[in-house]
């Protein structure tokens, strides 16, 4: 008994060595199955901007979603110019309602008292003038008379001219605060709000790019698939345009194989082909020729024979159509020319 389950288990062996001795036999022999190696996308997670690293939130190998976290940098400084932009939007914001309002009643009463108190000054000085100037006439008749030195008609002289500065200056005051009531009781002219309007939308331009400069901080997947590569490590400083880890996109995967020449005649751009993996002895899968390469070139170094190596071909990427979650990066695969 012993001795026939050994020689029948001898024969099975034999029979699927057989099988698949023939199977990759008929591969190596059809001259339309070309092999290679299935390859994925990779997708950098990249920094636009520098900075030390705070918080690394994926490990290689971990699947991850598109738009989930991957990395943040310290934002303490783009948080502090996003509080300084918010604050220069307000002022400009208030500023502007202020022009657009005009002034308000109080201010206006202010500056009519102001206008008020001064003419009283000026109205005060007018009999004090009037007094002077009648002195310093009749100073002079008393002086062509001899009855008065001319040190008293100078006296006179430099009283009435100290009299006639402190009228100039209440006038002065007069024209000023009146000017300053006629703007306040007309209001503000247009090229004024204009600028200030201007000012605000700057303001909230300069918001707008704070957000922007903070929201870079965040390093988030481009896609959903399989983290392949961390490239830094917790606490380290990167430079702008560092890559911080490496996506493989699972729902981008391609075969590249070299077709010699005489065969291109048999290949086009969106031609269907067959996908064989060893991994699935059993079952093919459908590809889609997606670049056909227009320049020559001489077998990779890979193959066996200095015959082959000497063989120009042509660059061909398949890009495989239903994966149906089996295939995956890595894995050798045979395609056959449809």
């Amino acid at each position: 008994m012993r001795k026939k389950a050994v020689v029948m288990v001898i024969v099975l062996i034999f029979i699927a060595l057989s099988v698949i001795g023939d199977r990759y036999l008929n591969r190596s022999n059809d001259s339309n199955v070309f092999s290679g190696t299935i390859e994925g996308t990779e997708l950098p997670v990249q920094s636009e901007l520098g900075g030390r690293v705070v918080d690394l939130l994926v490990s290689e190998g971990q699947v991850v979603k598109a738009g989930d976290i991957i990395a943040k940098l310290d934002d303490s400084q783009a948080k502090i110019s996003l509080a300084i932009a918010k604050s220069q939007h307000t002022q400009a914001q208030a500023k502007l309602n202020d022009l657009l309002g005009g002034a308000r009643a109080e201010e206006i009463r202010r500056l009519e008292h102001l206008v008020s108190q001064a003419k009283a000054n000026l109205s005060a000085l007018e009999p004090s003038l009037k007094l002077e100037e009648d002195n310093l006439a009749a100073n002079l008749k008393l002086y062509e008379s001899g009855a008065i030195s001319k040190q008293v008609v100078d006296t006179q002289r430099t009283k009435l001219d100290t009299l006639k500065a402190q009228y100039q200056s209440a006038q002065a005051s007069v024209d000023a605060t009146q000017a300053s009531l006629d703007q306040a009781q007309a209001g503000y002219t247009q090229p004024t709000i204009q600028a200030q309007k201007a000012a605000v939308d700057i303001a909230a331009q300069s918001i707008k790019t704070a957000e922007l400069g903070l929201s870079k901080l965040t390093l988030k997947s481009p896609a959903s698939g399989q983290v392949l590569y961390q490239n830094v490590e917790l606490g380290q400083v990167v430079n702008p345009g560092s890559t911080l880890a490496t996506i493989l996109d699972p729902n981008d995967l391609w075969i590249k194989v070299y077709v010699p020449g005489a065969k291109l005649s048999q290949i086009k751009m969106g031609g269907t082909v067959s996908i064989a993996a060893d991994a699935y002895p059993d079952k093919t899968f459908k590809g889609q020729i997606q670049y056909i390469s227009t320049q020559a070139e001489f077998t990779p170094k890979n193959v066996q024979t200095k015959e082959e190596r000497t063989t120009t071909v042509y660059a061909v990427k398949i890009g495989i159509t239903n994966t149906e979650d089996q295939l995956k990066a890595g894995m050798p695969a045979d395609i056959t020319l449809e």
